[in-house]
């Protein structure tokens, strides 16, 4: 495996104001790029609930075959040792790859902390089982054969509206899906292993996102919890109660929060109507709390609840309940010993909102560390990069269809297009001298529909002979497509379409392993690796 480049965020970019000491550090408690931050973060006094969360964690990972590095870690944890934690959405099939490569980066920060602080720093992933959108988890894409994307969804005979984490399979759906994506993929070694790694899944959902998970990384001692689990809701019953009774100065501290940081990059990330900042399942659906006319109101039922009854259901049934994007932060670290959490750009955004919410419930907020951002190429997407004379740098600066144009562009008869170009200037101003003749208005805009008919014929005619052209070359557009959909897919990261298990089909099932071992320091600029 080879570093082919590392790219810095382009200049004004939010990643490279933050990674550079720029004005927006002031919405945050440390700086990200100095060692001494770490260092002053193991002094933050431990939060007293590591003993009893180490045995919840230990239960809810025991559904699995626990590795000797993972059971360490469990007792770490036990005896106070921080954490570097970070969290996603349960994607089917742990998609996409940009869930991994946060894995990856919690692993490889851990490690290079504990050798750092001369300590050792637990790797923590964080499901979020508590999410309800379910269009946001429920497909995943394929890169075909001829490097195109393809979408392929799981579809439920019924509606999901509550957190994934009370979802199960339906096992017809599941096996349609499990054999739609097997059969887009290019069979190889390790086709048939990744098929029965799907057919042994899990049958809940978020179960299933947890299996593979553990499967990939479970070697390097990383620690899985589902916020939904309802031993972890047990333990943050307090915190839950306490978040209730805050709620209207937790919102007014979000408010100027967002308010400030708004004012700094030009942009709100959190977008949220409600005011108490907490969900409760009611009625089989997650439903928003909102606080209004002196009722506690739901934003999809007509129940409406007193304070008192809303504080006792948490006291009672605290599964029941779950922070949205505002209190979950808060909830993490109130819950975890935390030396760093590692986030994808929005999310390093939001919490930027939430300096104030963290200062008025007095928790230090962690360092925020930017998640580390891959992309893979091969051998013949650099040969044809080449060939067309493009650099990584002008792909993620131009965007393909620039080499596309220029490519096109190349292949004109340029005297052609220019010959029928002055014929339609020529046209325009004989039409323009016979608007001067003394004819009716119905004259006048007929002569105007018919340059406008020959306009049209000579679009239709440039349209047809790019056409051509492209048919003539094949080949060459077919490789600036590929180039394009696979490095840089709809003008994005690689890393927000390409799914990890089509990648281990193609490298196999050790390829994270090399990417890991090969990224030697944890980096913010975004890395290009030929496996």
């Amino acid at each position: 495996m080879e570093i082919i480049k590392q790219l810095a965020d382009n200049k004004g970019t939010f990643i490279e104001r933050y990674t550079h000491q720029d004005d927006v550090l002031s919405q945050y408690r440390y700086d990200v790029t100095k060692d001494e931050s770490y260092k002053l973060r193991m002094n933050n006094k431990s939060n007293g609930l590591e003993s009893e969360l180490s045995k919840v964690i230990e239960k809810y990972m025991s559904k699995f075959e626990l590795s000797e590095k993972q059971r360490e870690n469990i007792n770490l944890l036990a005896e106070g040792n921080k954490v570097v934690i970070g969290g996603q959405q349960a994607g089917l099939f742990v998609s996409p790859m940009y869930t991994i490569h946060k894995i990856i980066s919690i692993i490889i920060l851990a490690k290079e902390q504990s050798t750092k602080l001369g300590t050792e720093i637990i790797p923590v992933f964080w499901i979020a089982g508590e999410d309800h959108d379910f269009d946001e988890v429920n497909h995943i894409n394929v890169f075909t054969a001829e490097n195109n994307v393809h979408k392929i969804k799981y579809y439920p005979t019924e509606e999901v509206t509550d957190s994934v984490s009370v979802l199960n399979f339906e096992q017809e759906a599941l096996k349609f899906t499990i054999d739609r994506f097997i059969t887009s993929l290019t069979e190889t070694h390790s086709t048939k292993s990744i098929y029965k790694l799907l057919n042994n899944l899990p049958e809940n959902w978020t179960d299933h996102f947890q299996y593979i998970i553990h499967t990939l990384f479970k070697d390097y001692g990383l620690l899985l919890i589902d916020s939904q689990n309802k031993e972890v809701r047990a333990l943050e019953t307090d915190i839950l109660v306490w978040m209730f009774d805050h709620h209207e100065a937790i919102n007014q501290a979000f408010r100027n929060g967002q308010e400030k940081m708004e004012s700094l990059i030009g942009e709100r990330q959190i977008l949220t109507e409600t005011n108490v900042h907490l969900f409760m399942s009611f009625e089989g659906k997650r439903q928003l709390l909102k606080f209004q006319d002196g009722k506690y109101k739901l934003s999809k039922s007509d129940a409406t609840f007193t304070k008192a009854e809303i504080r006792a259901k948490i006291q009672v049934a605290p599964h029941l309940f779950s922070n949205n994007v505002v209190t979950r932060p808060l909830m993490e670290e109130m819950l975890f010993n935390t030396l760093a959490f590692v986030g994808g750009p929005s999310e390093i955004k939001y919490w930027g909102e939430l300096k104030q919410v963290f200062d008025f419930a007095k928790v230090e907020m962690p360092p925020v560390v930017p998640r580390m951002r891959i992309t893979y190429t091969n051998d013949k997407l650099l040969k044809d990069m080449r060939r067309f004379n493009i650099t990584i740098d002008s792909l993620y600066h131009n965007g393909i269809e620039k080499f596309q144009k220029d490519f096109l562009g190349s292949k004109e008869n340029r005297l052609l297009l220019s010959q029928m170009q002055e014929t339609i200037a020529n046209l325009e101003v004989d039409y323009e001298a016979m608007q001067l003749l003394d004819i009716p208005m119905e004259t006048k805009q007929l002569l105007q529909d018919n340059l406008n008919y020959h306009k049209r014929q000579f679009e239709y005619f440039k349209k047809r002979y790019h056409q051509d052209i492209k048919r003539h070359h094949d080949i060459d557009f077919k490789a600036l497509n590929a180039i394009g959909n696979m490095m840089n897919p709809s003008g994005g990261l690689q890393e927000r379409m390409m799914h990890p298990l089509q990648f281990i089909n193609t490298y196999g099932f050790n390829i994270l392993d090399e990417v890991i071992d090969n990224i030697d320091n944890y980096t913010f600029d975004h890395t290009i690796l030929k496996p």
